[in-house]
């Protein structure tokens, strides 16, 4: 991986594609990798140049391949407590910020951008690059299930106006590929819906008890809660025979860590016989894919949960996580009693390449 080099200096033999991904948790780069790949494969010379504030180490993992490095915009997505608790009053101050400055930064935006002189820029899910984008005269795609509009008006952390010039600022996009399931945005103009958007693990499930020390039949727990501290504390599992909880922070005996393991994610969810998890797209999406059932967290605050947590359901993968431990047992006994649900192909991948790539 490079960092920040002038457009002129870079050298890259196919199209310049800039990425923006939202540094609000792993989600947003999860639903871009595997359509990158995609493109990357058909593609042979393209080189994003990527623009998040996420880890390094987190998206080189998430990503893959190479892509240099430019700064990103400014990006209030949601502060948080935890995996589900907003600070509402530091996003609201954030927002204000970003109302205060907002003819100033699209203008440092667009400048920039020219600077790197892209074919194309893709966004997921920022609104600020997408009006730098119009202003510069880039085109963009916006491709996500939700937006950060509805999600700041539905928890009132920015002003009408600021809500109102960031749906302005999505349908400057020249076209947004919403992702299945996703927010219903009847106010956005310039969209397709697409298939679901998930990376595809290889079943590494031996392999994966014998790195562990664990007998081949061990049943193992995967707890992730989308790259946002707390997990652990936040899904207050309970001890139960036979299972073993795989957790990124120890913190019990009937616990295994998943760091140093040399899994990939998608490959660590496919190898597993549960994901307990919070609500939230990427997660849902990569857990369908991989036929691996799971147990989330309800977020009845969050405004997509309705559509994910129906879909979900529907597709026979998930349930609610109980609050209690006798529940959670209970679920937890319901899946081991249960066969492994069938895979939920991720559709959206080829589609949202093939629309790419003409306007690539």
């Amino acid at each position: 991986m490079q960092e920040d080099q002038p457009a002129g200096e870079r050298s890259c033999d196919g199209p310049r594609l800039v990425v923006e991904i939202s540094g609000h948790g792993f989600g947003h780069a999860g639903q871009l990798a595997p359509i990158l790949a995609e493109l990357r494969r058909r593609r042979p010379g393209l080189r994003p140049i990527l623009r998040s504030s996420l880890p390094h180490e987190a998206l080189e993992a998430i990503l893959g391949g190479p892509f240099d490095r430019g700064e990103p915009a400014p990006d209030p997505c949601l502060l948080m407590h935890d995996p589900v608790r907003v600070d509402l009053e530091a996003t609201r101050r954030a927002y204000a910020e970003l109302e205060a400055n907002w003819d100033a930064l699209v203008e440092r935006e667009a400048v920039r951008l020219r600077a790197l002189a892209p074919d194309l820029l893709v966004a997921n899910i920022g609104f600020l690059p997408l009006a730098a984008a119009a202003v510069a005269g880039i085109p963009a795609v916006a491709i996500c299930s939700l937006d950060w509009a509805d999600i700041a008006e539905a928890y009132g952390v920015a002003s009408p106006a600021m809500i109102e010039r960031m749906r302005a600022a999505y349908r400057r996009a020249a076209l947004t590929l919403l992702l299945t399931p996703h927010l219903p945005m009847p106010w956005l103009e310039r969209r397709v819906t697409v298939g679901p958007v998930a990376r595809v693990g290889k079943p590494r499930r031996a392999e994966l008890r014998a790195t562990l020390g664990l007998a081949r039949d061990a049943f193992l727990g995967l707890v992730a809660f989308g790259g946002i501290a707390g997990a652990e504390g936040l899904a207050e599992l309970p001890r139960l025979d036979g299972v073993i909880w795989l957790v990124d922070r120890l913190e019990r005996p009937d616990m295994l860590s998943t760091r140093g393991l040399g899994f990939a994610f998608p490959d660590l969810l496919a190898s597993v016989d549960l994901l307990v998890t919070k609500t939230g797209y990427g997660l849902f999406a990569e857990a369908a894919a991989a036929g691996t059932p799971l147990l989330y967290r309800p977020r009845p605050d969050w405004p997509e949960a309705p559509g994910l947590e129906g879909w979900i359901r529907e597709v026979g993968i998930g349930r609610p996580l109980p609050n209690d431990p006798e529940g959670i047992a209970a679920a937890v006994a319901a899946v081991r009693a249960a066969p492994r649900p069938l895979p939920v192909p991720p559709t959206g991948v080829a589609e949202a390449v093939a629309i790419l790539e003409r306007r690539l």
